[in-house]
């Protein structure tokens, strides 16, 4: 433990590239609530569906009565930009009431834009000033303690996707007083898995050893959902192999991890992910749309 403990650490100074965290805004921003810390007390709920963001801006009028905004529009994935109006809805239906359309006031504040520098920072813009904010993060005390759950990490080499699904439920702390959560791979409990957030590189650092191959994660795009970043793989007596782009997504939040991980020995997985791959009509559908699109290829 203490030997994987100390490469991760360094893992930094071993591996020759730049940062993941440069990757700016790749796989579209956070989606959730947005805020100023320093200005508890008015926030943003930002949604993304494909180019289209949706923006709801919670806040108050100079009398002090609360008001909502609306801002739809589409985010421009190229330059990290969003750009629409306030929007403003009245006279709609009430707890209790038959429903009433409400009335729409197409920009009603003005114009909005909102400049992403990263996937959880930004600057947003609106008529008369400009606030910084950020995703905020309530479900977690720090955020190494967003790893805690199970994720389903792969990587691409050569046209080959490998990876490994890890369950991070334990907390290690090395010789130097650095706190990991630490786990194994699903379905392998003697499989090392360790992880760590680095505000140094502002990135997820995972790392999983089976047997006498190291494999290390670096993700510079990391939220409660998702990673984006390289992978390494690290296998006694050879060349480091890599770095290869690298992603992942959670499978479990530490909550569900007690009642059964995904990934588990066969008929144990949860029910909840099981899927039907005996229904014969499905498999002939997939396989016919398969012989068609290879088909159109040729």
């Amino acid at each position: 433990m203490k030997h994987v403990t100390r490469l991760l650490a360094s893992l930094a100074s071993s591996i020759a590239l730049a940062a993941p965290a440069a990757a700016a805004t790749v796989g579209g921003p956070t989606m959730g609530l947005w805020y100023n810390p320093q200005e508890s007390g008015r926030g943003y709920d930002i949604d993304l569906q494909g180019d289209t963001m949706v923006v709801t801006t919670y806040i108050y009028e100079e009398s002090g009565d609360p008001i909502w905004y609306l801002s739809s529009g589409i985010y421009n994935h190229d330059t990290g930009v969003f750009q629409s109006t306030y929007d403003s809805y009245s006279g709609g239906q009430c707890f209790g009431c038959s429903y009433q359309a409400p009335t729409v006031q197409s920009g009603a504040a003005g114009p909005i834009t909102i400049v992403f520098h990263t996937n959880q920072t930004a600057t947003l813009t609106y008529p008369g000033g400009s606030t910084q904010i950020t995703k905020y993060m309530y479900g977690f005390p720090t955020r190494t303690d967003m790893l805690y759950g199970e994720w389903a990490l792969s990587y691409e080499a050569q046209g080959a996707v490998t990876g490994d699904w890890v369950v991070f439920d334990t907390p290690f702390t090395d010789d130097n007083g650095v706190v990991f959560v630490s786990g194994h791979a699903a379905g392998a409990p003697s499989t090392t898995a360790l992880g760590i957030y680095d505000p140094n590189f502002r990135e997820a650092q995972i790392s999983v050893k089976q047997g006498t191959t190291e494999r290390f994660y670096r993700f510079g795009v990391f939220d409660d959902r998702r990673v984006i970043g390289v992978a390494t793989s690290l296998t006694e007596g050879q060349p480091v192999a890599g770095p290869y782009p690298a992603t992942g997504a959670r499978l479990l939040y530490k909550g569900e991890v007690a009642g059964g991980i995904i990934g588990t020995a066969p008929g144990e997985a949860k029910s909840a992910a099981a899927i039907s791959v005996e229904d014969e009509a499905i498999i002939d559908k997939l396989r016919r749309a398969r012989e068609q699109f290879e088909g159109s290829r040729r």
